[in-house]
């Protein structure tokens, strides 16, 4: 570089001006047009405004101090016809030199007072002539100047530069590192930010992007869920999953929506302004971009608000506040301990038992919640026979050819309950809080229930067993008087659950007491299966959130949306659960109602519906019992909805037990001719010595039967 001086007229301002690349009016200038009259009108107008506010500090300090050259112009030569044609494209100071030719003109054609400057300041401007292959160094002299320095650009700008350089100079990231002082993850965030902008600018909101919305997309680049959610490729830089991507940009934009007046006359038009416009909505997004119903809740709504209120982060956030709040007073309560009364006791054995059933298994005594006992094994597999020998009503009891679809057929008080109850409670080896929710909900309790209840109902042995491809599976429940050294008051009774598979010995023993809730002990605590078991005449409200949950999270509540849709209901559109005065419900949306309703407004048909597709989700790789399955369906829909069950338990791997006295039902599993070669159908008689009698037939054979003489398998 060299020192010279021009006249101003001779200094070219850029239109390529890093400064302009978010301006929604600026294009990139090809070399031969930088000449152009109308071009350097334009760029000039781009650095000082309409009315020269984006200059006008300038012009008041020049005024006062003349043309003071402390930060260079940076200048570099273009080729002219002569060598009074060259000109000069200004590579730094665009701003300063847009000023002066503002004031210049004043000068000369107006004749107004520009204070200390003279005809000499515009004649002999001093710049820094960059050679023709200096481009790149003037590049790092800029960035270091407006990425790392104190007239520092947009971010976008930054990212441009860094842009240019590995593109157009072919610096790698290193170089690029080192001569402006930033670290690699800046510059590679700079870099993936600036490639997720331009698939916007191409796409059909392109036309909307300012530069103030650099925070958001740098957020997004920043934030791992959405960029999993985006399946955003780090290599090719560049989202690959595009209905979401395509999703996602109209959440930060304007949208339009065009209809006809209520007459069907007249196209009405609304612009609904953007639901994302700042980036710490992105983080808020985040937090439930896995959940469909929540999502739709924001789309529907436009507010990121709504959307979080509906996702299971809310659930989340209140836990995690409340922990920290129960640290903080539990160290409270141990600080001032010294003030603890006797009546204090009470109410922290009560706070403790409460504490106890959230943990997991522990060496000595826990209580847990149903359903948080771990998995004996992952690779579970279906039972190949089950044998009951005592259970209620049933005594030796065996049960072969069992196949995906076991359908249990008889009348009442045959057995059928008993039957999958006893089949759910081997499932679950020895937790027993399995065997305390059977009796809860045959008791139809909603919470807590007797314990003299409990005791008089559980007071005869249990044995169960069975086997699969892997493990032979023993149950056993035995009520007792317990041995061990307790506080005897209040004491009714005890159960002792032993239960073994794959030669491993499990067992559980449970204290029942009439004032205080029971005592559970055990070293070990498994289930062989995720298992459910549902009946139309019993509701679980606690299962069914955790079957919500999961719905959601693994993004199969559409494929139920969609199957209500096309058999029940044409207008619905979503079914969420949503938190009303603390208690759980689930909420119905359709087209044709401007309100969301309770789904108890529907029959009980599509509850049932709903309740049974969700437990599918649910009992993944296990088993689900459904009790009196035609219960509340209409038997129009009894061939699409079992040809659905046999679906999802193909599509979760779940085994499934069922009961009815329908013969409608057992002919619907039968006539959707859906893998028939996979149901097998069981039928229940109680003989003359009050035992259980079972008979079978394969599908397929089935299927020949109905064909041929319209077989009643319920005798």
């Amino acid at each position: 570089m060299k020192s010279i001086t021009r006249h101003i007229n001779r200094l070219l301002l850029d239109p390529n001006n890093y400064r302009f690349i978010d301006r929604p009016e600026y294009e990139k200038i090809p070399d031969e047009k930088l000449t152009d009259t109308i071009i350097q009108k334009r760029t000039r107008y781009l650095l000082a405004g309409r009315n020269n506010e984006l200059i006008h500090d300038l012009i008041v300090s020049f005024k006062e101090n003349g043309f003071l050259p402390v930060n260079q112009i940076q200048v570099k030569e273009i080729q002219g016809k002569s060598e009074e044609d060259i000109n000069y494209l200004v590579l730094e100071g665009n701003r300063r030199i847009a000023t002066l030719k503002y004031l210049y003109e004043e000068f000369k054609e107006k004749g107004i007072s520009i204070g200390k400057l003279t005809d000499s300041s515009f004649r002999s401007v001093p710049v820094m002539l960059h050679s023709g292959d200096s481009q790149k160094e003037h590049l790092i002299v800029m960035g270091l100047d407006h990425i790392t320095g104190k007239k520092r650009w947009s971010p976008i700008n930054q990212a441009q530069l860094i842009e240019d350089l590995i593109n157009e100079h072919e610096m790698n990231e290193d170089e690029i590192c080192r001569s402006l002082g930033i670290t690699k993850v800046s510059l590679r965030r700079s870099r993936r930010t600036l490639a997720l902008i331009q698939k916007y600018r191409i796409s059909d909101f392109g036309d909307q992007f300012k530069g103030t919305m650099y925070s958001i997309f740098e957020e997004i680049i920043k934030n791992t869920k959405l960029k999993n959610w985006l399946c955003w490729d780090d290599v090719q830089m560049c989202p690959t999953e595009m209905l979401n991507t395509e999703r996602l940009f109209s959440w930060i934009s304007q949208d339009e929506i065009r209809g006809r007046d209520d007459f069907g006359e007249q196209f009405t038009q609304e612009v609904q302004e953007p639901i994302i416009t700042r980036a710490s909505e992105i983080r808020e997004l985040s937090k439930y971009i896995d959940e469909p119903n929540a999502i739709e809740q924001m789309e529907s709504s436009r507010s990121i608000t709504e959307g979080f209120i509906m996702s299971n982060a809310v659930g989340e956030s209140k836990f995690s506040n409340a922990l920290d709040r129960l640290k903080q007073d539990v160290s409270t309560v141990f600080n001032f301990s010294e003030h603890m009364q006797s009546d204090h006791h009470e109410t922290i054995q009560q706070l403790r038992g409460k504490i106890d059933r959230l943990l997991p298994a522990s060496n000595n005594y826990i209580s847990p919640y149903t359903g948080i006992a771990p998995l004996y094994d992952d690779n579970h597999t279906f039972f190949k026979q089950i044998n009951i020998e005592k259970y209620r009503i049933i005594k030796k009891l065996k049960i072969h050819h069992l196949s995906r679809v076991n359908i249990f057929v008889g009348k009442n008080n045959s057995g059928k309950t008993s039957l999958l109850e006893a089949i759910y409670l081997l499932s679950q080896l020895n937790d027993i809080h399995a065997s305390l929710e059977l009796e809860r909900y045959r008791g139809k309790f909603d919470e807590s229930f007797n314990p003299k209840w409990l005791a008089r109902n559980l007071n005869e042995e249990i044995n169960i067993s069975g086997s699969t491809d892997q493990n032979e599976v023993f149950v056993s429940i035995l009520p007792q008087k317990t041995n061990a050294l307790i506080n005897k008051s209040g004491y009714i009774s005890s159960l002792l659950v032993t239960a073994s598979v794959d030669q491993t010995d499990l067992e559980s023993n449970v204290n029942i007491f009439s004032d205080k809730s029971p005592e559970i002990y055990y070293q070990q605590n498994y289930v062989l299966c995720h298992a459910a078991m549902t009946s139309p005449y019993r509701f679980n409200e606690s299962l069914l959130k955790k079957a919500h949950s999961i719905a959601v999270k693994q993004r199969y509540m559409d494929d139920i949306i969609v199957f209500l849709r096309e058999n029940i209901d044409p207008d619905l559109i979503r079914i969420e659960m949503v938190n009303i005065d603390g208690e759980n419900r689930f909420y119905v949306n359709t087209s044709s109602s401007h309100t969301s309703f309770d789904i108890t407004k529907y029959g009980e048909g599509i509850q049932r519906i709903f309740e049974i597709a969700l437990l599918m989700g649910y009992c993944q790789n296990g088993i689900l019992c459904i009790d009196e399955f035609e219960s509340a369906i209409h038997k129009s829909l009894l061939i699409a909805f079992s040809k659905y069950v046999h679906q999802l338990a193909e599509k979760f791997n779940v085994q499934v037990f069922l009961s009815t006295h329908s013969k409608e039902c057992i002919d619907a599993f039968i006539k959707n001719k859906y893998n028939n070669h996979d149901i097998t159908a069981f039928s229940l008689k109680v003989c003359e010595t009050d035992n259980i009698m079972l008979k079978y037939v394969e599908g397929e054979r089935l299927e020949s039967l109905l064909e041929s003489v319209d077989i009643d398998i319920r005798g």
